[in-house]
């Protein structure tokens, strides 16, 4: 197993160095206020949704599930997120989240999950202002805030992460593979410490109504690994369910 995981995480390595071409284009940031309200449309529909999981130590909030492609103008997504743990005795937990573009290079996410953690809350801003053109990846920055709680022990998370995407084209479908490098302050009751992880992942895009995505989440220092799936299902604010 150890050997897969360094194998797998050295091509990821390889093939990001291999497309990091960096070429600046910033843009000025424009209120989009049309967009926060799909935004709180979405967040109140994933919150629905959550009240159907059950509770079953869950660290699934230092995850990122998401690359660093910004949604287009007037578009959100709403998806579900299901995650086991390959470390610590094993473990399994199921998320929903909303996404929705708020500003140019700016996206917003609402999580909410639970499992082996009873309760877990996320919102998180993801700032990409190098766009995936031509040889270039595109590049930005994710900041979270969250929130968790397992029996009487409640704790907060700051997390920033930098992120690496670049579109691909395979024989069936059309891929997204992203790197990202999750660094989380936890803050307990009587503790503080950081955790890190490196999270290597991939979104397809193999139907009109969904896309399907993988994660693989390698503990560096004070979390866990872990393997996820997910699905998102696209939305436009002014006509509804719609693939973009």
């Amino acid at each position: 197993m150890s050997l897969f995981l360094n194998i797998f995480v050295k091509l990821c390595l390889s093939y990001f160095c291999q497309t990091l071409v960096v070429k600046t284009k910033f843009s000025h940031i424009r209120l989009g206020m049309k967009k926060i309200l799909n935004f709180t449309t979405a967040s109140f529909i994933a919150s629905l949704v959550i009240s159907v999981l059950l509770s079953s130590k869950s660290l699934a909030y230092l995850s990122l599930n998401e690359s660093a492609e910004i949604l287009p103008e007037n578009y959100f997504n709403i998806g579900i997120a299901p995650q086991t743990y390959l470390s610590n005795g094993g473990g399994f937990d199921l998320s929903v989240f909303a996404d929705a573009h708020l500003f140019e290079n700016t996206d917003g996410r609402l999580t909410i999950g639970s499992g082996d953690t009873d309760f877990w809350a996320q919102g998180s801003l993801k700032w990409a202002p190098y766009p995936d053109v031509d040889d270039q990846p595109a590049m930005g920055f994710r900041g979270a805030l969250g929130y968790s709680r397992k029996a009487n022990e409640n704790s907060v998370q700051l997390q920033i992460s930098p992120i690496i995407s670049k579109k691909s084209t395979t024989a069936t479908y059309n891929m997204l593979p992203y790197i990202g490098f999750p660094i989380t302050l936890v803050s307990e009751k009587n503790n503080s410490y950081v955790a890190s992880q490196l999270s290597l992942g991939a979104l397809w895009f193999p139907w009109d109504t969904a896309h399907i995505g993988a994660e693989f989440n390698l503990n560096l220092k004070n979390s866990i690994s872990s393997a996820s799936v997910y699905l998102m299902f696209p939305f436009e604010g002014a006509t509804g369910y719609k693939k973009y």
